[in-house]
């Protein structure tokens, strides 16, 4: 291993014995660039660490500058990155740190031959080598002794591109006592942790999905007292009357089983993943069509689901297996259905209940509403005055969403109260995580939901790390009113179609009840450098982003409508949750988010001041030549066409026939607004900017499900009287973009 030299960044300092480098990004010093020298074949871990809670990006260049490999987060909820790579060739290769989002702090990178498997400095390596698998050798096995309470920990990280591996424990007469495909990170990599119960011999068999794999892998086995024994739910005594194992993936999402119960039984659903990235959601519905019991995540890690549910009488039940709504996971399940005791579903329950722990001893706060958790130690820890601070706050935005804006109040804990936890929220501001899924709110009259959620959620302690500028109090009340928000949101439905409604609504939100402590303009630049982004898309940060998207509603129709989509959402799915309060009010979706991509242009908003961006210029016309667009406009998404022509002109649209165009030109602090259709006239005259809207008015075919399309402009003089502007903004923030 060659020297490490700082070629850029913040100072560094090494610490050559455990090849630790430390460092900081800045704003004056956004990448800290540390140079490796490998030799071809050479396995290194590269791994990120932040006292200060940096949320790190990691590259590695290789020898002709090109990118070798990147990472973010190496693990769900890890904000620190690792980098596991096999050099191509010899040389010197660049690894550089960055902040996310353009967060500032300090750092440690760490450079170490072979791989970090993650253990603690307790850890007692028992092996670690290099397995090769093929045709001849479909799986290797290892003898392993555990001691009463050793914790064993046994990891695969594939050096072959695709290969997806297993493991599996054995116990001393054969038989399979724990087992792990994928590992829950991203990665087709396995990890199997396991405590034994007494001293006892043991066999580690790893081998691939299917058997029939072939490649090269690391393997570990340690035993780490440190190590996190998920819940074992092979420990659950049960009776297996069923099992079934599938595919969900393409156009088969979801799988139906008929169940007959009697009266007292209690059945036990555990539906696992076996490959791919499947997240698993499990339902089971009643005669009368609605669910008794729902579940997403189970609470061991995974993204694994269970449910327990005993029958009050004797009935026909419907059990739906589904993938989270969000997204397009696939891959194999495995079903398995039991008779079990009836405390197991107090056992399952109180894996759920259990989603947030303290780093230190817990401390507890109420408030007329409000139960706070928090601690004064560890990396959760926070200091009782900001508790307090957090009970005050949350009661103020009790008042505010539920007495003044007239959201339905949420589901409460049993004692009538709300859970808050104050707590490292591993990067994120806050987090609201469903606990209970009560299939109905008494606190939104005669309507009966069918996934209304009891939660428990977390502001953060301190905001280090994040790149934010505003005092702490301030982020801590955007947070705390934006969780409160989804909290009231579980309250409706924890399973909304139309998920883009989740985190728009909470910053939204923010801006509507802490006024100048809100932290959502700082999201509005997303959307606004992107606009021809669809409407819904899956792509991070724009749901924040378009939370403009309900204030110009809002604008137009009143606070009333956007709690109105909320209460739909009980009945609704989808689109129709919106849908179906703007046909009340006489419009339509893309109607409203025609008005919205106007608006967008005007910034005609109360907040625009505070806005770091204005639209993005897809390009500029400055001559009668025309224009034509490669592709990229995607469904309800808007391209902004800057005029720089002065007189009168024609413009003619061609390409897909859901394209429309939109003449915008502001003067006088006021923006026109002239829908064309596929072709008008525009006079510039007068107007100190001006520019075409073309507009993609096509739905997608469902939330998130994007694409683009291109067209073409063409240009002439005219002298024809154009069309007078259809409506208006009053625009007195108006920035010419660009």
């Amino acid at each position: 291993m060659g020297a490490f030299v700082c070629l850029a960044g913040s100072a560094l300092a090494q610490d050559a014995e455990d090849r630790t480098v430390a460092g900081e990004v800045t704003e004056a010093a956004p990448r800290a660039v540390t140079e490796i020298s490998l030799e071809a074949g050479q396995l290194v871990t590269l791994s990120t660490a932040s006292a200060d809670r940096l949320d790190t990006v990691l590259e590695l260049f290789g020898p002709d500058g090109r990118a070798v490999a990147e990472n973010d987060d190496r693990a769900p909820g890890d904000l620190t990155s690792q980098i596991i790579y096999v050099a191509a060739t010899s040389g010197d290769y660049s690894a550089v740190v960055t902040g996310y989002g353009g967060a500032t702090g300090a750092f440690e990178l760490t450079i170490a031959d072979g791989l970090d498997f993650g253990l603690t400095s307790e850890a007692d390596i028992m092996a670690e080598e290099r397995v090769s698998l093929d045709a001849s050798r479909r799986e290797a096995s290892y003898p392993v002794s555990l001691s009463s309470d050793d914790i064993l920990v046994v990891t695969t990280y594939a050096l072959t591109e695709g290969l997806d591996t297993t493991l599996a424990l054995l116990d001393g007469s054969g038989e399979v006592i724990a087992q792990n495909d994928d590992r829950g990170d991203g990665s087709l990599n396995s990890q199997l942790v396991y405590q034994a119960e007494e001293t006892s011999d043991f066999r580690v068999v790893v081998s691939t999905y299917g058997g029939d794999g072939s490649g090269d892998l690391m393997l570990s086995i340690a035993t780490d007292p440190n190590a996190e024994v998920p819940f074992d739910f092979d420990s659950i005594e049960r009776d297996v009357f069923a099992e079934q194992t599938g595919s969900i993936g393409g156009r088969v999402t979801e799988f139906d089983y008929p169940l007959e119960l009697e009266a007292g039984q209690t059945v036990m659903v555990l539906a696992e993943a076996l490959n791919g990235d499947l997240d698993t959601v499990l339902r089971l519905v009643g005669e009368d069509g609605f669910p008794v019991a729902l579940n997403d995540d189970r609470g061991d890690g995974s993204l694994n689901s269970a449910i327990a549910f005993t029958a009050p009488a004797d009935g026909s039940y419907t059990l739906e297996l589904r993938r989270y709504r969000s997204g397009e996971s696939s891959g194999d399940y495995r079903l398995e259905l039991s008779f079990v005791d009836g405390t197991v579903v107090d056992t399952l329950q109180e894996l759920l209940e259990n989603r947030v722990a303290l780093s230190g001893p817990e401390l507890v706060l109420e408030t007329e509403d409000f139960r706070v958790h928090y601690t004064l130690e560890g990396v959760d820890a926070s200091s009782t005055e900001y508790a307090e601070s957090v009970g005050v706050t949350l009661q103020a935005m009790l008042d505010e969403q539920v007495s003044r804006i007239g959201w339905a109040e949420p589901v409460r804990d049993d004692d009538g109260r709300y859970t808050a936890y104050v707590a490292d929220a591993d990067g994120s501001m806050g987090v609201t995580y469903p606990v209970q899924i009560v299939f109905d709110n008494v606190h939104t009259g005669d309507v009966r939901e069918t996934s209304a959620a009891r939660t428990v959620f977390v502001v953060d302690n301190d905001f280090v790390g994040m790149g934010k500028t505003a005092p702490v109090h301030s982020l801590m009340r955007a947070t705390a009113t934006h969780e409160f928000n989804h909290v009231i949101q579980f309250g409706y439905d924890s399973e909304e179609g139309l998920d883009w409604l989740y985190e728009a609504t909470a910053s939204w939100t923010e801006t509507t009840t802490v006024g100048s402590d809100q932290d959502a303009t700082d999201y509005v630049a997303t959307d606004y450098g992107s606009p021809e982004v669809c409407w819904t898309t899956s792509q991070d940060g724009f749901d924040y982003a378009q939370w403009t998207l309900l204030q110009s509603i809002a604008d137009s129709y009143g606070e009333r409508l956007i709690v109105e989509m909320w209460e739909n959402s009980v009945t609704l799915d989808g689109f129709e949750t919106m849908s179906a309060p703007l046909e009340r009010v006489g419009t339509t979706i893309p109607e409203v988010i025609q008005r919205w991509r106007a608006q967008n242009y005007a910034m005609a908003y109360d907040l625009a001041p505070m806005f770091t961006d204005t639209v993005n210029i897809q390009h500029t016309l400055n001559s009668e030549r025309g224009w034509m667009s490669k592709g990229g406009l995607e469904q309800l998404g808007a391209n902004y066409i800057a005029l720089e022509l002065n007189g009168r002109y024609d413009f003619g649209l061609s390409g897909d026939d859901g394209l429309e165009l939109i003449a915008l030109g502001h003067r006088d602090g006021v923006v026109d607004v002239t829908p064309l259709g596929r072709r008008g006239t525009v006079d510039t005259t007068g107007y100190d900017h001006s520019a075409l809207m073309v507009f993609r008015r096509t739905m997608p075919e469902a939330p998130g499900v994007c694409s683009g399309t291109g067209y073409s402009l063409d240009v002439a003089p005219s002298t024809s009287t154009p069309p007078q502007p259809a409506y208006q903004f009053d625009a007195p923030h108006f920035t010419a973009p660009g």
